[in-house]
């Protein structure tokens, strides 16, 4: 399965209720999970889920990450999302994807569902660094979230 961008997401763009820039802006977390994605996000998804989400107990020592938003990427013709790459030092866990989702309360909805990123396969870390590292956004053909 691809990255999946839920519906919801494009009219909540519209709606205003997803605030990207550096400063002042919304603030983004990263889960990580396990098994199929469709197991518990679709196109139809609004919110963060927290089925199949990696353990925290255990000696795992995952956290759901906020992340740090470096801004809009912006030209003439393509608008790209860009965030800090994400690290779990001494990590011991498996993810199959992230969600990203926005955590403030906009409108009377909290943690409205942003994309779910499949990282292709179970990706392993055992004791050791696991990093998610976003691409160079200023190509929207590479960026995690655009728009031209």
């Amino acid at each position: 399965m691809a990255n999946l961008i839920p519906n919801s997401f494009r009219g909540a763009l519209f709606e205003a209720n997803h605030n990207f820039k550096a400063s002042g802006g919304n603030t983004f977390k990263l889960s990580l999970y396990t098994g199929s994605i469709a197991s518990v996000y679709t196109v139809s998804s609004t919110v963060f889920s927290a089925t199949n989400e990696v353990s925290s107990g255990g000696g795992s020592n995952y956290a759901v990450k906020t992340l740090t938003n470096n801004g809009v990427v912006s030209s003439t013709v393509v608008a790209s999302v860009d965030f800090a790459n994400v690290s779990y030092s001494s990590a011991t866990f498996t993810a199959a994807y992230a969600a990203i989702y926005n955590s403030d309360t906009v409108d009377s909805v909290a943690n409205r569902l942003v994309v779910v990123l499949d990282f292709g396969g179970n990706k392993t870390a055992t004791n050791g660094t696991f990093t998610i590292t976003f691409p160079d956004p200023s190509t929207a053909s590479n960026a995690i979230i655009s728009m031209s």
